[in-house]
């Protein structure tokens, strides 16, 4: 399905956001992925479309930033931001990919350090008039850079990870929140402490504004999905995505009116 008609689809039934995936391309020897990577559109463009055809929130679920050039990567965020007013969420991931993630130059074990350098590094761009950073894999001599986005700090940047003390380190000291790995919180019991002991590194660190959370969910039954709705609002999670292959028109639809039925039985 053509993603403005899904972006305006989507509008209409009262939904407020379509994400995108990242895979630059998917090497011959790559092991267990997914045929449908293979066509995965530029999620920067394809969210460019939405924004300028709806009024949904638009983003990356995940981007694969560490296999960006981070200047230009923090230009093309900081625009396409500023020209949705502020629509724009970046999730970030490290990749799981080897092939992939090494055709652009990064040792496969170094990309999470990779993926740190370049958040901080395009932070300072988005948020000095005269930017500079050092890292151990990123560097930016002092540097100008306009437009700055509309939030004052940037974007929201979700990490989006496995929950671990690493990672929720990384949270607390360069995301906004975090984007949990796996779909569903209903089969997801450990996900309550998870969030439970994010928050708490979150409150210690002094990190005043609220941490953010989004979940990804399957399609399927109004009930189920709807269920998954209540949970999230339990747990305060902030944003829910149902997760949905590459369909047609015909078999999206109906997906997106169940979706639309479930948000209205959950607040209900």
């Amino acid at each position: 399905m053509p993603v403005v008609e899904l972006g305006l689809e989507a509008e209409a039934r009262g939904l407020r956001s379509v994400s995108f995936p990242e895979h630059t391309h998917i090497p011959l020897d790559s092991e267990g992925a997914a045929e449908r990577y293979q066509r995965a559109l530029d999620p920067f463009v394809a969210s460019s479309f939405v924004a300028a055809t709806t009024s949904l929130e638009v983003g990356t679920g995940i981007s694969l930033v560490a296999q960006h050039d981070a200047i230009s990567l923090a230009k093309a965020v900081a625009t396409l931001d500023h020209l949705s007013e502020g629509r724009f969420v970046l999730a970030v991931g490290f990749g799981y990919n080897r092939p992939e993630v090494e055709a652009h130059g990064v040792p496969f074990a170094r990309r999470a350090g990779v993926v740190d350098d370049t958040v901080r590094l395009m932070r300072a761009l988005w948020t000095q008039d005269e930017a500079a950073y050092e890292g151990e894999h990123r560097r930016l001599a002092p540097s100008y850079s306009w437009p700055k986005p509309i939030r004052p700090g940037g974007p929201l940047v979700l990490l989006g990870a496995r929950g671990s003390e690493r990672n929720f380190e990384r949270i607390v000291d360069w995301a906004d929140g975090w984007l949990p790995m796996g779909n569903g919180l209903v089969a997801r019991p450990d996900r309550a402490s998870e969030l439970d002991e994010l928050r708490k590194r979150w409150a210690d660190a002094g990190r005043e504004a609220p941490l953010e959370v989004c979940c990804f969910f399957n399609a399927g039954p109004v009930d189920e999905m709807a269920r998954e709705l209540e949970l999230a609002a339990e747990l305060g999670v902030q944003r829910m995505q149902v997760y949905v292959e590459d369909r047609d028109r015909e078999a999206l639809l109906p997906i997106l009116d169940d979706v639309a039925t479930a948000v209205e039985q959950a607040m209900a």
